[in-house]
This record gives C-alpha cells, sequence and structure tokens, in this order.
C-alpha cells in the first residue's frame, strides 16, 4: 500500500484535495481501484496531519445480483461506513432509453445518484478511483473522437451539488493497482454491465498498448504533458514576432498582395500555374 499512499499524498499536495473537516465519500464500485482507494483513504488518515472522515457508498444498478458481503466484511475490517444503495438506474438505460451508446448516461445518472447520497449524508467531498490510464484513455478518446485536447481534472467543483469530486489516485498506474488488489486479496466483484470490454475506452486502452511497443514508458510522459501546463505548446500561446511593415521578406509572397498585383491580367493567364504567372509578371517589371 506504499505506493497507493504515495499516489494519493501526491495528488492531495499537488492540488490541495483533502483539508481538516473534510467528510468524503467513496464511490465503490466493486472494481480494483475504488476498492484501493477506499483502503488507501482510510489509511491516508492516520499519516496525514489533516483531520476527516471517511464513508463509502456503492451503488446497485439494478442489472443483475451481486453479492457484495465481501466488500461489507473488508470496509468493517478498515473501520468504514459502508453502505449499498439500490438504483433503476441499469433499467432506464438499457430497458427503458434502450441507449445505443450507454456510456455517457450511465455515468451521468450515476455522477447525479452519488452526489445526493454524499450531500444527504453529509459529505462535502465524492473521492472516485480513475487511474492514471483511466486520464490517459479519456484524453485519447476526447483526441480522436471529440477533436479536442481534454481529459477530466484531479478536482472538481460542482457548483449545483455543492460537493467537489477528487480523485486522489490519477497518477497510480493501473499495473501497480493489479498488483495490490492481487497481494491484498481484496474482494473485487466482476462487471456486470453488458457492453463492459466492448466500448471505445477498451479501444483507446489497446491503443495504449501499441503505443508502449514504440515509446518506452509511453504513459508517464502523456501524464506530464498533461499535467505540466507551464510547458503547453498549442497555438494559442504562440509568441508572434511583429508584422513586418513596407513589403514582405525575401522568398515570402503576401496573397493580398498577389490579388492586387495579378487584378488587371488579361484571359492569357487564365488556367497557368500560379509559378508561372509570378515569372511572367517578374519579367514584365
Amino acid at each position: 500500500m506504499k505506493q497507493v499512499l504515495g499516489c494519493i499524498r501526491r495528488a492531495d499536495e499537488r492540488y490541495d484535495m483533502i483539508r481538516d473537516g473534510d467528510k468524503i465519500c467513496v464511490g465503490v464500485s466493486g472494481g480494483k481501484d475504488s476498492m484501493l482507494l477506499m483502503y488507501g483513504l482510510k489509511l491516508y488518515q492516520r499519516f496525514s496531519k489533516k483531520k476527516y472522515d471517511v464513508c463509502a457508498v456503492m451503488l446497485d444498478l439494478g442489472l443483475v445480483e451481486q453479492d457484495t458481503s465481501g466488500i461489507e466484511r473488508f470496509a468493517e475490517s478498515i473501520g468504514i461506513d459502508f453502505e449499498v444503495r439500490k438504483t433503476d438506474i441499469g433499467d432506464v438505460v438499457f430497458n427503458i432509453r434502450k441507449e445505443k451508446s450507454p456510456c455517457a448516461m450511465c455515468a451521468k445518472m450515476r455522477r447525479g445518484a452519488l452526489n445526493d447520497i454524499a450531500v444527504s449524508k453529509g459529505c462535502n467531498l465524492v473521492a472516485l478511483g480513475h487511474n492514471r490510464e483511466d486520464v490517459l484513455e479519456t484524453f485519447l478518446l476526447s483526441l480522436f473522437f471529440e477533436a479536442r485536447l481534454n481529459t477530466f481534472a484531479p478536482i472538481t467543483y460542482l457548483g449545483r451539488s455543492g460537493v467537489t469530486v477528487i480523485r486522489p489516485l490519477v497518477f497510480f498506474p493501473e499495473k501497480d493497482a493489479i498488483a495490490a488488489s492481487r497481494r491484498l486479496e481484496l474482494p473485487i466483484l466482476k462487471p456486470n454491465c453488458p457492453v463492459a470490454g466492448k466500448t471505445k475506452r477498451e479501444d483507446m486502452r489497446l491503443l495504449l498498448q501499441d503505443f508502449r511497443k514504440v515509446v518506452p514508458d509511453v504513459e508517464s510522459k502523456l501524464m506530464k504533458a498533461i499535467s505540466d501546463t507551464h510547458k503547453y505548446g498549442m497555438w494559442d500561446r504562440m509568441k508572434l514576432p511583429p508584422r513586418q511593415t513596407g513589403g514582405v521578406r525575401m522568398g515570402e509572397c503576401d496573397p493580398l498582395c498577389l490579388n492586387a498585383e495579378f487584378a488587371g491580367l488579361g484571359d492569357e493567364t487564365l488556367g497557368m500555374p500560379l509559378s508561372e504567372i509570378i515569372v511572367t509578371r517578374t519579367e514584365e517589371i
């Protein structure tokens, strides 16, 4: 758990996630990341100078029956107040709405339900277990399918509900999460979603694997590109030199000047390549 705690501490110190008096509601899906986060935040209480409370909530989507007794016993053993809340989210998404791309709506409904529960339990923070690869997969999804540079933030304030979402495991590698969950023998549940492993996110996971064959430690490099914002070199940050006046520099052609220069040329130039027109006009001058 040292690696888990190290990543939680790194994220906490860098983004000021947790403060004295906070009450954190951990969203537990039953997967390895949320289980590690629940355990990690409880252990972090012992080592952090900050005084905060932790509870955990798992949403039952109503898709299939799941045995959560193992998670309940584990939560009790580490001193976490754990609760399973039944919902009809699965029925709404897959049966009533029959969404062709259900992930977005399902995620939105789960976030809304979790935030409402957190508020009812007096929590001001909601902690989600997204790891490093989740950050990168979301970045690639936005890049290739939305044509924008974007991914979720480590900390986000939600004005409507009044809670702040934190993601303390954003620096934690997927492979380390798998190893830690096996070593700790966590009572992990199998995914119960009908489209699990068949989404575009899974495609991005495979794409990252291909990147590894070309670029060593590609995940760390991508994370630095995302998190080190002072190194951004996008076009909106370009420092352009002052415009030259009195003409164009050697080897350059200003399209506006060309339009004015060639406005009076006759029909004999129609269909001629621009390079030939320039040569012809230069010889005339």
